[in-house]
């Protein structure tokens, strides 16, 4: 079994081989273990892991930590709200995706929408807040990290809504 470190990096990684496929360095071996690290996070507790995977990647010196955590411990509180609303839409969908009329698809679509728009304006909010505190390029480093997180997330959430028939 990977070690949380060895996920982390191919996660990290991951996305230098979508972006790169021509590039010399990036074998099939190297995107065969990146894919399976996502397949290994998909598999597993994301969520309880955000946090230790979030110190793994980002290495933060002890200094820079005391300023980033309290940020972090932050935006998460508010994400977590966020992701709570989003989360009552898909279990709605998921209830009744066999009846819904076109007036509840519509519904429940706009709350996603909805929910998705303040998940933006959270990320631009904390963004500029970790930007500040810290540099541009910690706090990008750190949404490049919750940005794969979430989607891993989602996907753990896709993966068990009825298929559409």
């Amino acid at each position: 079994m990977k070690t949380l470190k060895s996920v982390c990096v191919a996660v990290l990684l991951m996305p230098l081989t979508v972006v790169a496929p021509a590039a010399a360095q990036t074998t099939d071996s190297a995107k065969a273990a990146n894919t399976n690290a996502y397949v290994e996070l998909l598999k597993g507790d994301v969520e309880g892991q955000r946090e230790a995977i979030v110190t793994e990647i980002l290495q933060l010196s002890a200094e820079d930590g005391k300023v980033f955590w309290p940020i972090y411990r932050e935006y998460e509180k508010e994400l977590r709200a966020l992701n709570a609303v989003g989360a009552e839409a898909v279990r709605a969908y998921a209830r009744d995706f066999q009846h819904l009329t076109d007036a509840q698809a519509d519904e429940l679509l706009s709350k996603s929408f909805q929910v998705e728009g303040q998940r933006v304006d959270l990320k631009k909010k904390y963004y500029d807040k970790m930007k500040a505190a810290l540099s541009a390029t910690t706090a990008a480093r750190f949404f490049e990290v919750d940005r794969q997180l979430q989607a891993i997330g989602d996907l753990q959430v896709s993966a068990v809504l009825p298929a559409n028939r």
